[in-house]
């Protein structure tokens, strides 16, 4: 928290079973290893391997091997389920390959029903899902009516610029062994520039790789970096925005968190709390620069990019009123967000790159939508911008080829002339996409900072462009800022539909869930408004409409009539890209039945790019201005309709809304906050349930009642899942219950339940990720492991009996490795033909002893089976041989055991 605060496949599986059985589920993958590639950079040889591993009650591990280290990017690797499976947060293991998660089910998962997912590819299946169908070049948009602004925010201002770095002792933040950078680059004007009071504009970058060989263009190395290694200087990657805002008068300031990507892999939260703790450790030292710096510290905007969009987020909602500086507002780069947060009452611009490579879900949207219900009176604009032929990496010159110091990567690939491809017409050179950052990125600062709304355009649906980004296609549709919006569902009913096919929907992508706005798809395509089932978290509803003529209509009735008097409506749309454009009519009607047909203001709405694969389900603004709409009253509309203008369509609104002229003020408020505890207990020996309880505490004062979901993975199957979990105003503190059931077997050390939780109204999470941790306080029965028989004959098996005095409550997996044992051991001709071909392949030589090969063998014992044996079955060749052995090393949880089976002479 803040200052407030199948051989080598199955050697593997024994690897992968050997590592979770030992102390506790829990742990994480360290190191630094980059891709150069534009995919998630993994082998795609093999598609590594999947175990499972029984905790009992309905509780396994599921956990899936890499054949390679996972890259060090801003995404992270998740397992997908299906419907019926309950998925825990995806966690990394210490070797850097494996990602896992606590499932529960009413039967033993099967593998084939997961799937590993990073930056919108299938890790487990081979080939990139990315790049499957995009072998068509995609067409620009058709944007008609776009206004070019007669200010540019990308314009140098007339101010020297004076730039400078500095280094402090480092931090040590909470999770992390080793403490963090303190590195900031300054860019500002110069003392003698006359600006007056300057705001202050900070930079985060993302999570990408720490260090590098100047030598070895191929070498990586973990943090801290080490020699020859040398530090990537992410944090120099955004000084050509900072040299144009300190140019027009803004004090700009770049920190580095090398530290923090090198180890945040150990956090629940990606390391969210620890970029904004450092943020908020820059913002404490720029208290003591102010003054003679001219920084107005009242005007503080946070840019971050990548997880340091998170990062900084969570700073904003952490940073209290009393703080001696002030957020006034925020620009996310291609932002994770892990957590589902979002900064109420601080205004936010997030640009989502239509190219992302690696946040390529675009999941940074969620700082938008979240917003739209989490409280009233929030009067903060959340805007979405899409950049059309982005990637992920270039806003960073750090991060592009050519411009870095540091070997340095384009996050996309697939085809070049293909949608995104690097020949493609429609995908911005590095040039091009920074001219973008730059105009985007100050424009927000303008708004923020010194309330230049005549930048609004750039960010609220209106189809604008400024003369810097030249050729740039770019999207918008905003939230807030004053609106009357509604949303389907509550107070806001379907209209009986004219012709046209509508229902009302929920915001998710299903496999099946004929409820969803969108199912029977797969992982391909970008859904930002809509999480996949398997995820779990709060859902909104949508309005959707289909139509196969023009004239065809469906809509929308509002229980509580909309004002349009004095402002324009706007519908965020959703087009299906896989039917094509949206050419579609609105007709408004009041309280009284007048109504009147208006055409948007921009046209038809265009599909965002084509192929399952890249295919956008992103929101446009349909703008449309009721000052035509004679004989209705404005003030009073309470039906909106979308009546078709083309043979065919399918769309989906997220809400409409009456937009003001100008953006409304922001109150001076922020909303509290909840931090979810963890806690450890002891076992105990009773027979009854017993259950345990996570702190939820509260963070500041619940005014209005407010409500947060939770979701527990990791308890027995049956116990509650998923719940609300409301909080009254002035309630300080609540609980998550979570039981187990004791008992007096053997068990894991530790057995882990992970409780997860959303904000949905008048409160916002900060830490919100809990853990119970129950300590297993049963002693380990005595293993015993003997050959059934010492002496066999040929044509028998040799066996090796593996005994507990005691049945245990989870699964042990032994393996077993032939060894060199006493005198004469047997050759590999000696074993059974089908068996050597199993484990030594079709080419051994049959004249070695077996040992040579090393071979393994490898069986499951079961929660609560006592016995096991396994086998090895020797040939009868009909050969007169003295007597031999065959020897073998058991390893059964952390014991190891060597036995020897003799075969007897044979005539």
């Amino acid at each position: 928290m803040g200052p407030r605060r199948r051989i080598a496949a199955a050697a593997l599986a024994v690897l992968a079973a050997a590592s979770l059985a030992t102390p506790s589920f829990a742990v994480a993958p360290g190191g630094g290893s980059a891709t150069a590639t534009g995919s998630t950079g993994l082998d795609d040889s093999t598609v590594g391997s999947w175990h499972v591993l029984d905790l009992g009650a309905g509780r396994y591990v599921v956990s899936w091997r890499s054949p390679v280290a996972f890259p060090l990017g801003a995404d992270r690797p998740t397992i997908a389920g299906p419907a019926d499976v309950l998925v825990g947060t995806p966690e990394l293991a210490a070797d850097g390959r494996t990602v896992r998660a606590v499932v529960t089910a009413a039967t033993r998962p099967d593998p084939a029903d997961f799937d590993v997912l990073l930056s919108g590819d299938r890790l487990d299946a081979r080939g990139d899902d990315r790049y499957r169908t995009a072998a068509t070049p995609a067409r620009g948009l058709d944007l008609p009516g776009t206004e070019t602004l007669p200010v540019d925010p990308a314009t140098p201002g007339p101010y020297a610029v004076a730039s400078s770095d500095y280094e402090l002792d480092p931090v040590k933040l909470a999770g992390m062994p080793v403490p963090v950078e303190m590195v900031g680059h300054v860019v500002e004007p110069a003392a003698d520039a006359a600006t007056g009071p300057r705001p202050l504009v900070l930079f985060l970058h993302g999570r990408h790789s720490v260090c590098y060989d100047p030598q070895d263009a191929n070498a990586f190395g973990d943090w801290p970096c080490q020699p020859p290694m040398q530090e990537i200087p992410s944090q120099l990657g955004y000084d050509y925005i900072q040299q144009v805002l300190a140019s027009q008068g803004y004090a700009t300031v770049s920190v580095r968190v090398n530290g923090i990507n090198g180890q945040d892999w150990r956090l629940a939260d990606g390391g969210a709390d620890a970029r904004a703790e450092i943020v908020e450790q820059h913002l404490d030292h720029w208290v003591t620069l102010a003054a003679d710096h001219q920084v107005d510290l009242s005007r503080v905007v946070l840019v971050g990019h990548s997880r340091g969009g998170e990062g900084v987020d969570r700073a904003a909602i952490q940073i209290p009123l009393t703080a001696p500086y002030r957020i006034v507002g925020q620009v996310l780069i291609a932002p994770t967000d892990f957590g589902a947060q979002t900064a109420a009452y601080v205004p936010t611009v997030t640009l989502l790159p239509s190219c992302d490579g690696d946040v390529s879900d675009l999941q940074g949207q969620k700082f938008t939508d979240g917003a739209r219900d989490l409280v009233a009176g929030d009067t903060s604009l959340k805007s979405s911008v899409l950049v059309m032929g982005a990637n992920h990496n270039f806003f960073n010159t750090e991060w592009t080829p050519g411009l870095a110091q540091a070997p340095a990567w384009d996050d996309w690939g697939g085809a070049p002339k293909a949608t995104c491809g690097k020949r493609n017409p429609d995908r911005l050179s590095p040039e091009e996409q920074q001219a973008v950052g730059t105009a985007y990125v100050a424009g927000a600062v303008h708004l923020f900072a010194d309330d230049e709304q005549d930048l609004l355009p750039l960010f609220d649906g209106s189809r604008a462009r400024v003369a810097s980004t030249g050729a740039a296609q770019v999207l918008s549709h905003a939230i807030g800022g004053g609106r009357d919006e509604r949303a389907p569902g509550v107070g806001v009913d379907r209209a009986l539909p004219e012709g046209a096919t509508t229902r009302l929907c929920q915001g998710m992508s299903s496999f099946d869930r004929v409820s969803a706005c969108i199912s029977g798809v797969g992982y391909a395509g970008i859904r930002p408004h809509w999480p996949e089932a398997y995820e779990r978290v709060p859902t909104r509803t949508f309005f959707e409409m289909s139509w196969t003529a023009p004239g065809q209509a469906g809509g929308l009735l509002l229980e509580q009539p909309l004002d349009l008097s004095t402002g324009r409506l706007e519908l965020r749309t959703i087009v299906d890209p896989e039917v094509g454009p949206a050419d579609l009519q609105v007709r408004i009607t009041d309280a009284e039945g007048a109504s009147a047909l208006l055409a948007p203001a921009d046209g038809a709405l265009p599909a965002i790019d084509r192929g399952t694969d890249v295919e956008k389900y992103w929101a446009q603004t349909l703008v449309v201005d009721p000052a035509g709409a004679t004989g209705v009253d404005l003030a009073r509309v309470v039906r909106v309709d979308l009546v078709s203008a083309s043979d065919r369509g399918r769309v989906w609104v997220a809400d409409l809304a009456a937009a003001p002229a100008a953006l409304a003020s922001v109150p001076d408020l922020r909303l509290p906050t909840v931090d979810v505890g963890s806690v450890r207990i002891p076992e105990g020996d009773g027979r009854s349930p017993v259950t345990a309880y996570l702190p939820v505490d509260v963070v500041g004062e619940i005014t209005r009642p407010a409500r947060l979901v939770v979701m527990t993975a990791g308890q027995a199957r049956g116990s509650a899942q998923r719940f609300t979990l409301d909080l009254a105003p002035g309630q300080t503190s609540a609980q998550i219950p979570v039981t187990y059931q004791p008992d007096r077997a053997d068990d894991y050390r530790a057995a882990i339940t992970t409780a997860t939780v959303w904000a949905t109204r008048n409160v916002m999470t900060d830490a919100y990720v809990g853990r119970l941790t129950v300590l297993d306080d049963d002693p380990t029965p005595r293993t015993t492991v003997r050959p059934v028989a010492r002496g066999i004959s040929e044509g028998e098996s040799a066996r090796w009996r593996i005994s507990m005095a005691k049945g245990v409550d989870y699964e042990q997996f032994v393996s077993g490795r032939v060894v060199r044992g006493p005198r004469h051991p047997v050759s590999a001709g000696d074993v059974d033909t089908r068996w050597i071909a199993q484990h030594l392949g079709p080419d051994a030589d049959l004249d070695q002893p077996l040992w040579t090969f090393r071979p393994i063998v490898f069986a499951r014992l079961r929660a609560g089976v006592r016995v096991l044996e396994i086998a090895i079955p020797v040939r009868r060749d009909g050969v007169a041989e003295g007597r031999e052995s065959l020897t073998l090393q058991l390893r059964v949880g952390k014991e190891r055991f060597t036995r020897t089976v003799y075969v007897k002479p044979s005539a």
